[in-house]
């Protein structure tokens, strides 16, 4: 829930922001993004998830967004506050001493992380205390390229038993590519079941369902035991769901 989508109400978007609770881009200007190292903001996203799975008759809660909007916030005052107590001092040149190369980057990136992951282990604490059947799931991008870009650590959220299921978005249309991230994506995984992401409404052309079919079948040659498909829009509806029945998901 760090994300302020067009849905949210200006009124509440203004009260978080007031209350300082949302990101703050390195250049000084603001980002409609709650941010994730505010206590505040941690407790309403645990709260929110875990309500879903337990208030209602679900099979399962999954995150998307869970990271930062990129490496280009959070700054805010916040930040600098809990940070600076995090390593015990003060950081000078704020927030450009923590620009690459910097002796404070490698506790910067960790911090970020840190944040991130402390909602993914206080909603699974949570759920599987009160809810145990619940599986819990998230939507990620490549670890190795994004992890500290985003501070989306899943591949320690997996090893930690926090998930479930994994779904990496492997959204490329290049086949040996979607091939080599699939392969890597498990490997990260570990022993949490691991269900690529396809971005079929992503391509260009959009809905290729012979592509489709061919990155289908690579999940199926690593043995993934499923696969995710992005996104569910009318065609996919209309034709992609009812075709893949008739074919590629036929029993």
């Amino acid at each position: 829930m760090w994300t302020t989508p067009g849905g949210t109400p200006q009124p509440f978007i203004d009260k978080m922001t007031q209350a300082g609770r949302t990101q703050v881009r390195f250049d000084g200007k603001p980002v409609n993004w709650l941010c994730p190292s505010h206590p505040a903001n941690q407790k309403l996203e645990i709260d929110a998830m875990v309500e879903v799975a337990t208030k209602y008759d679900v099979d399962g809660i999954h995150f998307d967004y869970i990271r930062y909007p990129g490496a280009f916030a959070c700054f805010c005052d916040g930040c600098r506050e809990r940070f600076e107590k995090t390593i015990g001092q003060k950081v000078d040149g704020w927030p450009n001493s923590l620009r690459r190369n910097s002796k404070h980057r490698p506790a910067w990136l960790a911090f970020r992380k840190k944040q991130i992951t402390t909602i993914v282990a206080g909603v699974a604490k949570a759920v599987r205390k009160a809810k145990p059947k619940v599986k819990i799931s998230a939507a990620v991008f490549a670890w190795d390229k994004y992890c500290d870009a985003f501070g989306q650590d899943w591949r320690l959220w997996c090893k930690r038993g926090y998930l479930d299921f994994v779904c990496p978005m492997i959204y490329t249309r290049e086949t040996p590519r979607f091939e080599d991230r699939v392969k890597r994506q498990l490997e990260w995984a570990g022993d949490v079941p691991c269900y690529p992401g396809i971005g079929l409404s992503v391509w260009r052309p959009s809905h290729d369902f012979d592509k489709l079919a061919k990155h289908i079948e690579i999940t199926r040659r690593f043995k993934t035991g499923g696969f995710t498909i992005f996104n569910y829009d009318r065609v996919a509806a209309e034709v992609i769901v009812p075709r893949c029945g008739k074919e590629l998901t036929n029993k």
